[in-house]
């Protein structure tokens, strides 16, 4: 059976109601990287977390339009911070508590990244100000991955081409954390874990909308798939 992988939803607050939603993109990819998407709705039930985890094979954080609450990390908010969501914050902290407590296979796109360093003890820059436009999903922009790290097995060390949309990035890396790439003015694009053989690995860009042409961001999801079939 193909493994199942447990894909975070984004929540959407409009005068008629909040909404759970995903794009596409995530469920695709997962497809096409021979896994079965379970799109997770974001209820505030940390006993509904728990169990729907433990049936999961693997967990992909998805992207948000929302930020982290700050106070989540003891920091004060900036006025640029966006909405926070703190359904969608309670579920991938509960999501990576699980992951670690189990060994199961993570991977944490853009917004989960930043949650996932988080849940983990690390902080967060809340404003890039760079060289580098993060924000805007139209920029592609070089990031250097480090030699020895799960990115570098999986697409190679050194330069590659990404894109990007986040306006906030990892600022202290927690401890169970390294980093495993870096963009060219400085800002964290990925993490991982520490701990070898573990699959916990984080990315600022947004590998689900360049797969078909990026290597790396395709073998990201192959890699995710392939570790939750080895889930016993």
């Amino acid at each position: 059976m193909k493994p199942l992988i447990g894909i975070c939803c984004r929540l959407d607050r409009t005068p008629q109601g909040d909404r759970f939603y995903l794009q596409r993109e995530y469920s695709e990819a997962v497809v096409a990287a021979g896994g079965i998407p379970v799109l997770l709705p974001l209820l505030p039930d940390l006993e509904y977390a728990r169990e729907i985890a433990g049936r999961l094979d693997a967990i992909l954080l998805s992207g948000s339009a929302s930020d982290v609450a700050p106070q989540q990390y003891g920091a004060e908010r900036d006025p640029r911070v966006r909405d926070v969501h703190p359904e969608r914050d309670a579920l991938d902290f509960a999501l990576v508590d699980h992951a670690i407590r189990t060994r199961t296979p993570l991977l944490g796109i853009c917004f989960g990244t930043q949650a996932l360093n988080v849940a983990l003890g690390g902080t967060l820059i809340q404003h890039l100000e760079t060289s580098i436009d993060h924000s805007d999903p139209q920029v592609r922009h070089k990031v250097l991955v480090e030699p020895d790290s799960a990115l570098a097995r999986l697409g190679g060390a050194g330069e590659h081409l990404v894109n990007t949309s986040h306006h906030q990035a990892v600022e202290r890396v927690a401890p169970v954390l390294r980093v495993s790439a870096h963009a060219p003015d400085g800002t964290i694009e990925a993490v991982e874990a520490t701990e070898p053989g573990r699959f916990l690995v984080g990315v600022q860009w947004h590998p689900e909308r360049i797969w078909k042409e990026s290597d790396l961001s395709l073998a990201l999801f192959e890699e995710l798939v392939r570790r939750a079939g080895e889930l016993e």
